[in-house]
This record gives structure tokens, C-alpha cells and sequence, in this order.
């Protein structure tokens, strides 16, 4: 259902963003989709690289912690890819991360805080959440929802000076959308393309946690692990890991919010997939 989902809400994006090149023509259409996923092209290749720097994350080596790295490893052969580096960031509130634009490329990083508080138990599965992002190429699918939002707002920006300055493809008098009507479909438009893609960020954590569950076969520990992350956050001052362009990474959002502020999180409530997980540990079948 996820993965219906996920396609479904990139199909949505995409119709956004033809509906805009039709305003404008084909010409604007190619181009700014090209132009759009040239940047996130970029960013998809060295995706790892940025990610790292900007939270100052260190490789760990295997002497220093043996019993993580053996964990990682046989989780890692149990979802079928390779294993992945491990990093550690210098950061008291506990969060993880992964990055890696496919499996033979994968990272995953932990903060010390995270390390220091998460009893093994939980810290296996979010290994293994983690280990399901890189698999599920989450990354790419990340990028080729920037990209699409990224072409909605470069075309809505065309279309809003376009209106601004009188011109337009089509007028009123051969039936076609007027300048008003075209202004106030293109201020709208990258907005429901930033919550289409925040939407696609939601559905990938929930199929993440699903995955995790096939990997671990035991989704109480995760769901033990989204409980502590909750009681913690409310508890420690963010660290370096609560930056807005890497907080979709993280295992729980370092941004909370409810009511509408929900429709803007990249991030289902913790407390909704913890009741999913419960639900799922309940069925019949599932081999611990």
C-alpha cells in the first residue's frame, strides 16, 4: 500500500507539473524540468558526502565499537545488500540516519546519544529501519520528488511573472485561462507539490518501519525504540542533527507539530506508527 502510494503521489506531482507546462508550452516544460533535476542530479551523486559534512559526522571503525558493527552486518545480509559504512555524529539527542544513492554505496550514522540511551533490543531495529531506507532506494525516490517539486516551482515562478506582466499562452477570448486564474494556479501549485512530497517522505517512514519488521522479525523493538525517541526529544536541547535540509533523513523528525503543521512534517506522529507496528506484531505468522 506504501508503494501505491508513493507512486500515486508522484503521479499527482508530475500532473501538477504538466498542467503548468501546459499553461506555458513545451519549450518551458522541458526546460525547467531539465534544469531542476540537473540540481538534484548533483545532489543524488554526492548526496552521502553532503549529508556527512554538514553533521559533522566521523567513520566509526570497527575496534571501537565490534558489537555494532556485527549488528549492522547481519541485519545488512538478512535485507540482502551489502554492508554499509557506519558513521557517528557528536550529538546528545538520539536520532540515526541513512544516505548512500544505492545499496553498494549505503551509510548509516548514529548519534552518541542515540548509542549511549537505545538498549540493544532497540538498537537493532533502528538498524534495521535504516538498512530498509538504503534497500527501498529511498534516496532516489527522495530525489525524483525534489526534482519534480523543484520543476512545479521554476514553471510557477515563469507563469507568476508571465501574469504579472500581461502575457500568457492563451486568452480569454479563445477560451482559454485568464492571467488572474494563471497567477492563482501558480502560487498554489508548489505548494501542493511541497506537501505531495512531504506526503511521499510520510509513506516511505511507514514503509520503512514495515520493512524493518521483515528484517528483525520483532517489531516491538521498534516500536520500543519510537517510544524512547519520543520521551527523549522532549527532554534533550537539539543538536547538530536538527537542520531542516536533513531532518527527512532522520529516523524521528527533530520538528514536531500538530494539527496543520502536520501536513508539512516529513515525518508521520511517532505515536501512529508505533500503533502500527503493535498492530502488525499482532498478526498471525510473523516469525520472531
Amino acid at each position: 500500500m506504501n508503494r501505491f502510494k508513493t507512486f500515486l503521489l508522484l503521479g499527482l506531482v508530475t500532473s501538477l507539473l504538466v498542467a503548468l507546462g501546459a499553461n506555458l508550452g513545451k519549450g518551458w516544460l522541458i526546460g525547467c524540468t531539465l534544469a531542476a533535476f540537473a540540481l538534484n542530479l548533483g545532489a543524488y551523486f554526492w548526496s552521502d558526502r553532503l549529508v556527512l559534512r554538514m553533521q559533522g559526522a566521523k567513520e566509526l571503525p570497527e575496534l571501537e565499537a565490534p558489537g555494532l558493527h556485527a549488528d549492522v552486518a547481519e541485519l545488512a545480509a538478512r535485507a540482502g545488500i551489502p554492508k554499509p559504512r557506519i558513521f557517528i555524529v557528536q550529538d546528545d539527542a538520539p536520532n540515526a540516519f541513512a544516505t548512500g544513492r544505492d545499496p553498494k554505496h549505503g551509510v548509516v550514522a548514529f548519534t552518541e546519544g542515540l548509542l549511549r540511551t537505545m538498549p540493544r533490543r532497540e538498537l537493532r531495529g533502528v538498524i534495521a529501519h535504516e538498512l530498509s531506507h538504503i534497500r527501498n532506494r529511498d534516496i532516489l525516490v527522495a530525489t525524483v520528488a525534489a526534482g519534480l517539486a523543484g520543476a512545479v516551482s521554476l514553471l510557477a515562478n515563469v507563469v507568476q511573472w508571465g501574469a504579472l506582466l500581461g502575457g500568457g499562452s492563451q486568452n480569454e477570448e479563445e477560451g482559454g485561462s485568464s492571467p488572474f486564474g494563471g497567477l492563482i494556479f501558480a502560487l498554489l501549485a508548489p505548494l501542493g507539490a511541497s506537501l505531495i512530497q512531504f506526503a511521499i517522505s510520510r509513506s516511505r517512514e511507514f514503509m520503512a518501519d514495515a520493512s524493518a519488521t521483515q528484517v528483525t522479525g520483532d517489531p516491538e523493538g521498534l516500536a520500543l525504540a519510537l517510544e524512547r525517541l519520543g520521551r527523549l526529544q522532549e527532554e534533550v536541547e537539539p543538536g547538530p542533527t536538527a537542520q531542516p535540509a536533513t531532518a527527512s533523513l532522520m529516523i524521528a523528525s527533530p520538528f514536531t507539530g500538530g494539527g496543520l503543521l502536520r501536513w508539512f512534517s516529513t515525518h508521520p506522529p511517532l505515536e501512529v506508527r508505533v500503533a502500527r507496528l503493535r498492530d502488525h506484531s499482532r498478526r498471525p505468522g510473523l516469525a520472531a
